[in-house]
């Protein structure tokens, strides 16, 4: 019989939802768009990973982005976007009243970036190989799976013993 089943049957099923629900909380927490030391910004409604109206907290701040924020203040809006081609975080710091904008590439000043508004971590070109990737390794899974559940159905009927 299969041993997994056994530590289910023995009380180790919350332990193990828990377990896996904690992973999958840390993850999505370390996902979150916006900048650790952003605080009670509104996202813009028609415009996503643009973000206006909150804190700044200062303790949280590379020193590149301490000295901008320093000389200009709190941004009037901050957007996020993606380098191009390393898909690092870039963050847009607009200033609506001087109209000026100040990048920051993982907190270092950039005077110029190419970016890209697309905000996933991937670019399109791993996306569609990740995709590939993971539709053959479901038909390897399931392959394996099957030709498994045979043998553990049908072993003692083909000549195959314990």
């Amino acid at each position: 019989m299969l041993s997994g089943w056994s530590d289910l049957q023995r009380g180790k099923c919350g332990r193990v939802a828990g377990g896996l629900a904690m992973i999958i909380l840390l993850l999505v927490a370390g996902c979150t768009p916006q900048a650790s030391y952003m605080r009670k910004w509104q996202p813009a409604e028609r415009i996503a990973n643009r973000w206006s109206g909150g804190t700044v907290r200062t303790d949280r701040l590379s020193e590149d982005e301490a000295a901008v924020f320093e000389e200009l203040g709190t941004p009037d809006v901050i957007r996020l976007y993606r380098q191009v081609p390393t898909r690092e975080r870039v963050y847009a710091w607009i200033y609506e009243e001087s109209n000026r904008v100040i990048w920051f590439v993982e907190g270092q000043r950039a005077d110029y970036v190419e970016v890209d508004k697309n905000t996933l971590p991937l670019s399109r070109a791993s996306r569609q190989t990740l995709r590939q990737k993971a539709f053959a390794g479901g038909i390897l899974v399931g392959t394996i799976g099957s030709l498994a559940t045979g043998f553990i159905l049908l072993g003692e009927d083909v000549g195959l013993k314990n």
